[in-house]
């Protein structure tokens, strides 16, 4: 399994992508997580074929995570894609990406190809891929998932504080993305992660890799120091790219 971070950065980031993955099994089916207003270009400036992506799945429907959707079908529609696309996200929230769905094309109706929403749920099987999720604590219901597959576990937290049961998706996994919006420590009702308690809870579940993300421009440079110093953390970055595979921190250049 590889991971490619399309964008690690906050909702109104001045210098990176809005926070999004793509995931390439070793059958080359690929999903990809979430899709903010920045992501779109992203995966054009890497001339990812408009039919390579099988799923999207959506952590929660905030604009920073949903509003590239409509740009990217529009995309894929005008240059000829053919595949069939799932989109999986909560029941609740699966309105703003119908309207989304149909901005696309307005004022006509129907894409080039046929599109399915899903609803997510804790626990389903997708081809080989064993997949669970979670709700971390955050303003709006956020889910983190696990994805396992190719004898590997990813967890990716979407937006929100840790939970009990967050924390209980992320253990034992071989790469662990967790939101980190603040290097100094927020309340314990707080809608999003700080470095203190992402830290902790690496060493807490003894971690191989803790990969922080979504942190504030203006935090970056202090997590970024902090990361280098410890073995099992890191800063994550646009272009970032991880093959699970891999025992040396799991980074590759493709």
């Amino acid at each position: 399994m590889k991971i490619d971070v399309l964008g690690c950065g906050s909702a109104f980031s001045l210098n990176h992508t809005t926070s999004a993955i793509r995931i390439i099994d070793d059958q080359q089916s690929q999903w990809l997580i979430d899709c903010g207003p920045t992501v779109p270009r992203a995966l054009w400036n890497r001339e990812v074929d408009i039919n390579a992506i099988d799923v999207i799945f959506f952590t929660h429907i905030h604009p920073d995570h949903c509003a590239g959707l409509a740009v990217l079908l529009n995309h894929w529609k005008s240059f000829g894609r053919v595949k069939p696309l799932q989109i999986y996200c909560q029941p609740e929230q699966q309105t703003v990406l119908v309207n989304q769905i149909a901005l696309a094309n307005w004022p006509y109706t129907g894409l080039t190809f046929p599109i399915e929403i899903l609803a997510s749920q804790p626990t389903w099987r997708w081809r080989g891929w064993q997949i669970q999720t979670a709700f971390a604590q955050h303003e709006i219901p956020s889910q983190a998932i696990r994805i396992e597959a190719d004898n590997h576990a990813l967890f990716y937290s979407g937006d929100g504080r840790p939970t009990d049961a967050t924390q209980a998706l992320m253990a034992g996994s071989t790469l662990a993305f967790q939101e980190c919006a603040s290097w100094l420590p927020l309340a314990a009702d707080a809608s999003h992660g700080d470095y203190p308690a992402c830290l902790a809870l690496c060493e807490k579940l003894a971690l191989n890799l803790m990969v922080l993300y979504h942190c504030q421009d203006a935090d970056r440079p202090a997590i970024a120091q902090a990361c280098a110093l410890h073995p099992h953390l890191r800063l994550s970055d646009d272009g970032a790219m991880f093959d699970l595979a891999r025992p040396n921190r799991l980074q590759t250049a493709w």
